[in-house]
């Protein structure tokens, strides 16, 4: 799971959160849904509750014990390391993570949705994270079908100990408007990586066909829900040290290992639900952390927001900030979603409401050379509701890191806020644009 680079300076009280958590009991929907009727496609071949799965048309997660099968129509969302196989043993599944944060995209879990169809070893749709794809047959190639939103590919793996690692993430552009109303051209935008590890790959996407080999070779492909596929795979001398195994062995990958080892341990004894609260009370932020990771890759947005509102630990409003973000650019809808909650349940005015969804987004490169952008952050410090105070200070303290010693709090009194913001004002004056550091700036300050 990644591990979020984030400022702790104060810590926001129970009614700043209030406001993102309003629309949690009725935000806690599945990304995708499975149509199959259900039938064995697979087994667990990891550790028992190394795997939750949620069965098609269901709302809670079971754990997974090693060697249950696993129908089609299941979503699974599984521990970095977790693994099946399909019916015929022909094609090993694995479920992986970015431990060490080296990977192309900032992977938090992953996540799949299984099918049965003939003809191929294994049809699964890939909604997030990374996953290893190994042709396990003695004699043969293996046949896989790989679905991502609307796209579909055939992979032939040809020869048996073929392998290929697929990383797919979704985020909502930096200078997104939010649009309250369903729009097909506003998207999150899906990214996925290809890459040959072992072996060779024929890959059909379309009316393309590519031959792919490990490297040094054409080894890896890309595509985007905006660009759709590359025309040609790229030469890879050597493989990535994203993709390189044991690359997740330095100590803070270990430590992550640790955290999520205890987890499994739990979730023998214990249910989902209960196992989660108990990382959340924990003293150990790795546990914490963990524990708001996973409330987000399962939709369990009621306990997330219960978390935030009442955990006295600013590390728990930091993740879930990132998990909320995760949360809307996995697909299309999904901060429509909250945009109406917080309208029916949370009676703010739409505007209030659009603002607040809006500041879940992240901003562009033309909104970040504005004077304008800061202005309108600054003043946003002293906005009547305190989830716009709060998120309007999640993005400043990033984006100008020189004001993370200014102490604002947005849950202070009007007068002590004032102060701050005089000082936020001085920081930062009318019509400038404050330099920011080269980490203020990159990719992890707005994952």
């Amino acid at each position: 799971m990644s591990d979020p680079c984030f400022v702790r300076s104060h810590r926001l009280q129970p009614a700043l959160v209030a406001a993102l958590c309003l629309a949690c009991a009725a935000l806690a929907v599945p990304s995708i849904r499975g149509a199959d009727e259900p039938k064995s496609v697979a087994s667990c071949v990891s550790e028992s509750a190394s795997i939750l799965r949620r069965p098609s048309g269901e709302a809670a997660w079971r754990t997974v014990a090693q060697k249950d099968l696993v129908n089609s129509g299941d979503l699974l969302v599984g521990m970095p390391g977790s693994m099946i196989d399909s019916q015929n043993g022909a094609v090993r599944l694995s479920l992986l993570a970015d431990l060490d944060r080296t990977s192309p995209y900032p992977i938090l879990e992953a996540a799949v949705l299984l099918h049965q169809s003939p003809g191929v070893d294994l049809d699964f749709t890939l909604d997030r994270g990374r996953v290893e794809i190994d042709n396990r047959k003695e004699a043969g190639s293996a046949q896989v079908r790989l679905h991502v939103r609307n796209d579909t590919w055939d992979l032939n793996l040809t020869k048996p100990g073929t392998s290929v690692a697929v990383e797919l993430y979704g985020r909502w552009p930096r200078g997104a408007t939010f649009q309250p109303e369903p729009d097909s051209k506003q998207a999150p935008t899906a990214s996925m990586v290809l890459l040959v590890l072992k072996g060779e790959v024929v890959l059909k996407h379309k009316d393309h066909e590519h031959t792919l080999r490990a490297p040094p070779r054409p080894a890896m492909i890309e595509w985007d829900s905006v660009a759709g596929q590359d025309e040609a795979p790229e030469h890879l001398d050597k493989i990535p040290a994203w993709a390189v195994a044991g690359a997740n062995d330095t100590p803070l990958a270990k430590q992550k290992k640790e955290v999520l080892e205890r987890f499994r341990q739990a979730l023998l004894t214990k249910s989902v639900g209960e196992s989660l609260d108990e990382f959340m009370n924990s003293e150990r932020p790795g546990d914490r952390r963990l524990a708001v990771i996973l409330m987000g890759a399962l939709d369990d947005l009621l306990r997330l927001g219960k978390a935030m509102r009442e955990s006295k630990h600013q590390d728990v409003w930091e993740d879930g900030v990132l998990a909320l973000r995760h949360w809307i650019g996995r697909c299309p809808g999904q901060d429509q979603i909250l945009y109406k909650r917080l309208i029916e349940s949370g009676k703010y005015k739409p505007v209030q409401a659009e603002t607040l969804v809006q500041l879940l987004h992240s901003f562009g490169d033309e909104e970040l050379a504005s004077p304008e952008t800061y202005q309108t952050l600054i003043a946003y410090l002293d906005h009547d509701l305190p989830g716009i105070r709060g998120l309007a200070y999640w993005h400043l303290y990033r984006l100008v890191p020189a004001g993370q010693s200014i102490g604002y709090n947005p849950m202070a009194s009007k007068e002590e806020r004032a102060a701050a913001i005089q000082k936020w004002k001085q920081l930062v004056p009318s019509g400038k644009v404050p330099s920011r550091t080269k980490s203020a700036a990159s990719k992890k300050t707005h994952e």
